[in-house]
């Protein structure tokens, strides 16, 4: 009986000496702050408006998703934006983006493209679609605009324009260019 007691003795000092916490350690401090809590290869994000309509559809061949910074990383993004007659008429792609949930912001860099999608319809004979490139662009998908401060360059059917900086509203379709525009329009093309 002695020992008995001599041994739940020493347990519970065992016990009451025991340094390590009672709780897990955070999993991102386990992991480090470059690793994602979470990702998807081959991922598909959709996003509607207020009346259940689909607004914005991402596709990516990996998303990362780090919650303690609310940022979702993706590699090699394109997402389809539709208009308000339910037709997809924007295409962006890009290498990488970043999306900010907190600010509904997604940034898009390296190679960046969009695609106006409505020029390649609705004609007998299609035209080259209207298209702009830069390094680097901000989708704001809940004041549905893209801008940038890098040069950009937009291709269509009768020339070509650049300029340094430029801001576009998706749904009325207007381009505002910031700085050092110069274009080159070739008639009867």
């Amino acid at each position: 009986m002695l020992g008995l007691v001599v041994t739940v003795l020493i347990l519970f000092a065992m016990l009451w000496q025991n340094e390590e916490p009672a709780t897990p350690d955070d999993a991102a401090a386990l992991r480090g702050k470059a690793e994602p809590d979470a990702f998807v290869t081959g991922g598909r994000y959709l996003s509607f408006n207020v009346t259940g309509q689909l607004a914005i559809r991402i596709e990516s061949q990996r998303i990362e998703q780090f919650e303690s910074d609310q940022v979702i990383r993706m590699q090699q993004p394109r997402a389809t934006l539709f208009g308000e007659a339910d037709d997809a008429s924007w295409e962006l792609e890009a290498q990488q983006g970043e999306f900010l949930q907190a600010l509904d912001l997604i940034h898009l860099n390296g190679n960046v493209r969009i695609l106006r999608l409505a020029d390649q319809r609705g004609s007998a004979s299609p035209s080259e679609p209207m298209s702009l490139s830069t390094e680097a662009l901000t989708l704001d998908s809940e004041e549905r605009t893209v801008y940038t401060s890098e040069p950009v360059t937009i291709k269509d059917a009768l020339g070509v324009t650049r300029a340094t900086g430029m801001k576009a509203w998706i749904d009325p379709r207007i381009l505002e260019l910031n700085a050092q525009v110069e274009g080159r329009y070739e008639p009867g093309k």
